[in-house]
């Protein structure tokens, strides 16, 4: 097995694991105006968003 894997897919599964450091960061890159920034973040959060485990009732 490769230890290598996409960044994407490791800042996704930081972003499901802890969701205030997500919005925090969300938060500090629409602050700070950079929209390639923005663009990364937000392909990552839905990134994240696909591959959260889905609640019960």
């Amino acid at each position: 097995m490769s230890r290598d894997r996409h960044h994407d897919d490791v800042m996704a599964e930081l972003f499901r694991n802890d969701r205030k450091f997500a919005a925090a960061l969300l938060s500090a890159i629409k602050a700070d105006g950079d929209q390639a920034e923005l663009a990364i973040i937000r392909r990552q959060l839905a990134k994240a968003a696909k591959r959260a485990p889905e609640k019960s009732g």
